[in-house]
């Protein structure tokens, strides 16, 4: 097995631009790499290029990064189709889309035919079985878990998720590439939701109960968890950033493998799903976005209640 140097790599392959990918792509180029990504949805490619542009022209303005800004946006490199992946050369192939196995199973069936037979697979799942979607790639020891928290050019988190037919080549050079870009990675076994979410979904779901039978506020549950606890934004507006429907698809994985009563999704959380209330992506979760600056805690024992 060839594999280059971490200080070496120029570049990274990424599939799927949407909204983890964009934060990746964001925290790559921040990171000093060249990205080539694809994603089938050209109309949000463009979308999302815009908006990694403005981070960058946020962080320049508040002296968090020193960069040029059009030189640093020009590195990602928009490809036209899938099979260009194969052909730009990167050592890594970075896989971020929707939280689906099926979807995904289907992508590294295809992927592991078009990617030269060294490349490493990086997989940003928050929960899904490593195992299987290495497998279907047809290079389980050379494929790895990197589970990066959103917004990732932000959040210095990144779990790195392990299992037993994985290289140890890989293992390393993951580790050391992930923090040559500035994060901070953190092992993990290939069980049910890793550690973040085996920790944080059953954490969500209690609050949001909590929400459901009227005994806190959005605003108050929120301030609670910031002011006492040190967190720098609350567990229901981080559920906004996650998007409800990615909150159920995951604590409905984790119920599914585990049995685990904690994974049960509140009602309160479907019927938000079922209003189109997605969180920032779509203006309106736990918070109203219309303002991205100065997000409004929802009160729900007003009309604001989605009914279902």
């Amino acid at each position: 097995m060839s594999i280059p140097k971490p200080e070496d790599v120029k570049s990274i392959a990424v599939m799927g631009f949407g909204t983890m990918g964009h934060t990746w792509v964001t925290a790559l180029l921040k990171g000093g790499l060249e990205v080539y990504v694809y994603d089938a949805n050209k109309e949000m490619v463009e979308t999302n290029v815009g908006r990694v542009k403005g981070y960058f022209e946020s962080m320049k303005k508040k002296g968090t990064w020193d960069g040029d800004v059009d030189t640093t946006v020009k590195k990602i490199h928009v490809l036209d189709t899938e099979n260009a992946l194969g052909e730009c050369g990167a050592p890594v192939l970075l896989e971020v889309v929707f939280e689906d196995l099926k979807l995904k199973l289907g992508i590294y069936e295809r992927l592991g035919k078009i990617m030269p037979t060294d490349t490493i697979f990086w997989t940003n799942t928050s929960c899904l079985d490593i195992e299987k979607m290495g497998t279907a790639s047809g290079r389980l020891d050379k494929f790895i878990g990197t589970h990066g928290m959103n917004p990732v050019h932000l959040m210095t988190g990144v779990e790195i998720v392990k299992h037993p037919a994985l290289s140890q080549k890989v293992l390393d050079f993951t580790l050391a590439l992930i923090k040559r870009v500035g994060k901070d990675p953190f092992i993990t076994d290939n069980v049910p939701g890793f550690i973040v979410n085996n920790g944080l979904i059953p954490w969500i779901i209690h609050f949001v109960n909590m929400l459901e039978r009227r005994q806190a506020t959005t605003e108050d549950i929120d301030t609670a968890l910031k002011s006492c606890l040190g967190h720098p934004q609350g567990v229901l507006m981080l559920t906004d950033f996650i998007g409800i429907n990615t909150t159920i698809l995951v604590a409905e994985e984790l119920r599914r493998a585990t049995l685990d009563p904690r994974y049960i999704v509140p009602p309160l959380l479907y019927k938000m799903r079922d209003a189109g209330w997605d969180g920032f992506k779509t203006g309106r979760g736990f918070y109203d976005w219309s303002d991205r600056k100065a997000p409004k805690a929802i009160d729900f024992e007003k009309l604001d209640r989605p009914k279902g």
